[in-house]
């Protein structure tokens, strides 16, 4: 501007120079305006986008808590649903739920027992009957309750240096504990350093808690609570791990540091992304996360942008001073033409600059993204669809969205053009068809565009596959409904879908039979030929009851040795007396374990409803008495229940 105020000074004559300094002057103050305007909206742009990107890192941890605590949940419903969940059961669920791939940053997924202080001892006989010779509860010392981690997998080098820590010996994680016990609900803990920690790559831990307590017990206060109190499934977490993969691509732009509690002082510090970075950051951000009874306060830093900043400054500025100028100069038409070229070529950059931007973010983006015309067929399809749904791009260009739908949702397909033809954008879960006649589940997310009369003109899609998400739910569930070793219904849902029975059978005014059938002589065949020999006998032996029964009768595997049947429609007890002898003779044909001839007897227990019981509680407790009866007597038979009247 000096410059210019300089040769304007030299060259025009003072009439002229006047009202051109007058305009230089207001072209100066107006170009110092707008710097500061567009420095002020770059700031702004830059702390929205900040404040954004903190946001969804806050809620990505959020749910990764979320997601592990199902896992707990999981774990707890697995000992609700079996008598007694052994150490091999217990890693083989672990290892189906796949920790590493589904759920990375969680540690493992333990079990630690509760154990009062007279039942040491023979805690310890027990643990090292099971083929741990050297172990014993640590740290060593009188207390007046312990606990004991008995089970922790993966149990790998690093999990086994917990094996038998008692947690309730360190205050921060019984106090954890003890607030999960009185609340009956998962609890984390405070800052520790976790005992499978050593000197290499050290890291802040903390532990998720889940009570468990004995299976029908009253919960209703904490006195009760603690009676009933068998353990806590818990889950250890590595702080550098847990968070790491939530921080995804904004990890080297942001900082952030988690503290447990409100204070941010070192001491608390349980994450820091970048710790060698300086205490002056451009912006920041302070969130609180309430997560199962833990505040943890997230501090979020920007990176230093300087040399991008500057850079950027330097242009805008520039671009101002030269607008100025050529305010200045109008009265030069060859300056203004020239002025006019630069700004449409500068337009012209930007757009070419920016429609690269769109075409490599909607061709790199890991999500299928597609557009549709206003009669809903395919316009355009990015990549990632093209790969997820296995058809060739120029098969999909023309043919209706509704082609990939299952058959019958023709009615949905009509709702869903009335809806966008409103201009309402919605977010939903659909099952789309694949090439290869596969079905992948989908959350599609649609924005639809209208001209200024309303009119529909197109949609944006967003695809996102969360078929192996839907899968890992369906393998959680079946685990938590099945045994796992025969694959049979487990007790509770047995007992579940025999109080449907139970409704039906009064509303039908029909008899049912319950089973309770115990094998003879199993614990003989465990203990000479083995564990896996015990397996196998115990699925043959569901395998042999199943082709005993109808179609319509349920099995359940009750745990060890025992099973449950449900015959519907008995017309007497003789008819399930058949059904019982029908089950002997096939449970009692020899079976070929470990390359010997083995056999086995049932003993078989039977009440009929209603002669023997109204409720579940009273036919399983008849049902019981006659299996019992039937062992102690002879075993490999079938007894009915005993119906005692008294009054008369």
């Amino acid at each position: 501007m000096q410059f210019v105020a300089r040769l304007l000074a030299q060259t025009l004559t003072p009439a002229i120079a006047t009202p051109t300094l007058i305009a230089l002057v207001f072209a100066s103050v107006l170009g110092v305006m707008v710097v500061n305007r567009l420095e002020q909206a770059r700031d702004e742009s830059i702390r929205s986008a900040f404040a954004l990107e903190t946001g969804e890192i806050t809620l990505r941890i959020e749910e990764r808590l979320r997601t592990y605590r199902q896992v707990l949940k999981g774990a707890h419903a697995l000992f609700q649903a079996s008598e007694a969940v052994s150490r091999d059961e217990w890693r083989r669920y672990v290892t189906a739920l796949n920790l590493q791939v589904e759920y990375p940053g969680i540690q493992g997924v333990g079990f630690a027992v509760h154990i009062p202080a007279d039942h040491l001892a023979r805690h310890e006989r027990t643990v090292r009957a099971e083929g741990f010779p050297d172990y014993r509860v640590s740290p060593p010392g009188p207390r007046s309750e312990y606990s004991a981690i008995v089970y922790l997998e993966p149990f790998d080098w690093r999990n086994q240096r917990a094996f038998g820590y008692d947690m309730l010996s360190e205050p921060v994680r019984r106090q954890a504990m003890t607030q999960a016990l009185h609340s009956g609900l998962p609890t984390l803990s405070g800052k520790v350093r976790l005992v499978q920690e050593t000197t290499i790559d050290p890291q802040a831990g903390v532990l998720l808690y889940l009570p468990l307590f004995r299976r029908g017990a009253d919960l209703g206060s904490p006195a009760r609570r603690e009676q009933a109190l068998l353990g806590w499934v818990y889950g250890p977490f590595r702080m550098n791990d847990l968070v790491a993969g939530a921080l995804s691509e904004a990890g080297p732009r942001i900082r952030l540091r988690i503290h447990d509690g409100h204070d941010t002082t070192p001491g608390t510090l349980l994450f820091d992304s970048h710790p060698d970075w300086d205490d002056n950051p451009d912006h920041s951000d302070r969130r609180l996360l309430e997560l199962d009874g833990r505040i943890w306060t997230l501090v979020f830093d920007d990176t230093p942008r300087r040399g991008a900043g500057q850079t950027a400054h330097g242009l805008e500025t520039g671009a101002v001073v030269l607008i100025c100028g050529l305010l200045v100069l109008l009265t030069a038409a060859a300056a203004a033409a020239r002025s006019r070229a630069r700004a449409l070529d500068r337009a012209s950059t930007s757009l070419r600059n920016s429609e690269a931007r769109y075409s490599t973010l909607v061709n790199l983006s890991r999500d299928g993204i597609a557009a549709l015309d206003a009669q809903l067929n395919f316009s355009f399809i990015n990549p990632r669809l093209v790969r997820l749904l296995g058809y060739p791009e120029e098969s999909l260009i023309g043919t209706p969205f509704s082609r990939l739908w299952p058959p019958g949702e023709a009615a949905v397909s009509k709702h869903l053009l009335t809806r966008l033809q409103r201009g309402e954008p919605s977010s939903y879960e659909q099952d789309l068809l694949t090439a290869d006649g596969r079905t992948l589940t989908a959350i599609v997310t649609d924005a639809p565009h209208l001209d200024k009369d309303g009119s529909l003109q197109g949609v944006i899609l967003s695809i996102t596959d969360i078929s192996e998400r839907k899968a890992s739910e369906e393998r959680i569930r079946y685990l938590a409904t099945h045994d796992s070793l025969t694959g049979l219904s487990n007790r509770a849902s047995f007992l579940e879908q025999m109080n449907a029975s139970l409704l039906m059978a009064r509303r039908q005014h029909s008899r049912f039979a319950l089973l309770y059938l115990d094998l003879d002589h199993f614990k003989e065949i465990n203990d000479n030929l083995g564990h896996a020999a015990g397996d196998a006998l115990l699925m043959e032996t569901a395998q042999r009851l199943r082709h005993c029964l109808r179609a319509s009768d349920l099995l359940a595997r009750q745990g060890g040795d025992e099973f449950m049947a449900l015959l519907h429609d008995m017309v007497g007890m003789n008819e399930a007396l058949a059904v019982a002898e029908k089950i002997r003779r096939a449970v009692g044909a020899p079976i070929l374990l470990e390359g010997r001839e083995a056999r086995v007897s049932v003993s078989i227990g039977i009440a009929l409803y209603p002669d023997h019981g109204t409720d579940l509680d009273s036919l399983s407790r008849h049902a019981d008495a006659a299996m019992y009866r039937d062992k102690s007597n002879r075993r490999n038979g079938a007894s009915a229940a005993v119906i005692r009247r008294t009054g008369q």
